[in-house]
C-alpha cells in the first residue's frame, strides 16, 4: 500500500493533533514523512527468509517479575494530590472550554 504524502495529508494530521503549522513547517514535515516512508520501504525490500524470527532481541529479559501487593487506599492515593473533588483526582482540561 502506497501512502500519498501531500498537503492534504499534512493538513489532516495538523487537525488531528490540534496544532497549526506555518507553511515552511508543513513543507518540512511533509519532506520528513516522505523520507521516513521511503526508509521503511527499503526495509521492506530486505530478504529475511533465512532469518529466524525473534520474540525478544535479548536472550533474557531484564524486566523485574510482577509481584502482587496491596493497592493504595483512597486516602493515601489522594494525600499528595493538589486538586481533588468528591474523592477523585481533578486534572487540567486538555481540550475545549
Amino acid at each position: 500500500m502506497k501512502i500519498e504524502v501531500n498537503e492534504k495529508l499534512i493538513k489532516h494530521l495538523e487537525n488531528l493533533s490540534l496544532i497549526r503549522l506555518e507553511e515552511k513547517e508543513e513543507k518540512m514535515i511533509e519532506n520528513d514523512i516522505k523520507n521516513i516512508i521511503e526508509f521503511f520501504e527499503k526495509i521492506n525490500e530486505l530478504d529475511l527468509s533465512n532469518i529466524e524470527p525473534l520474540f525478544h532481541p535479548l536472550p533474557q529479559s531484564r524486566l523485574r517479575k510482577d509481584t502482587p501487593r496491596e493497592p493504595l487506599d483512597r486516602e493515601n492515593a489522594l494525600k499528595n494530590v493538589k486538586r481533588k473533588e468528591n474523592g477523585y483526582i481533578v486534572g487540567p482540561r486538555t481540550y475545549g472550554d
